[in-house]
């Protein structure tokens, strides 16, 4: 099996004529409708890896110098 994934809501009428085409070159085709699934993962901004582990800053100062430019 393929999956062909549209990630923006479409139009009725755009999602019949994508179904008719299909289906106009016997490929059987079938319309899923999903929720989106969100991200509750919190990702935390860390310092200690990285390009700036062999460096004695932290994220703070790091922020404020490259706002400050």
């Amino acid at each position: 099996m393929t999956e062909i994934i549209l990630k923006d809501n479409l139009e009725q009428r755009k999602i019949d004529a994508l179904l008719n085409f299909l289906k106009s070159w016997d490929i059987d085709a079938e319309l899923r409708i999903t929720n989106a699934e969100k991200s509750t993962e919190v990702i935390e901004f860390s310092l200690s890896k990285g390009i700036w582990s062999d460096y004695d800053i932290n994220s703070e100062e790091l922020r404020d110098k490259a706002w400050k430019r």
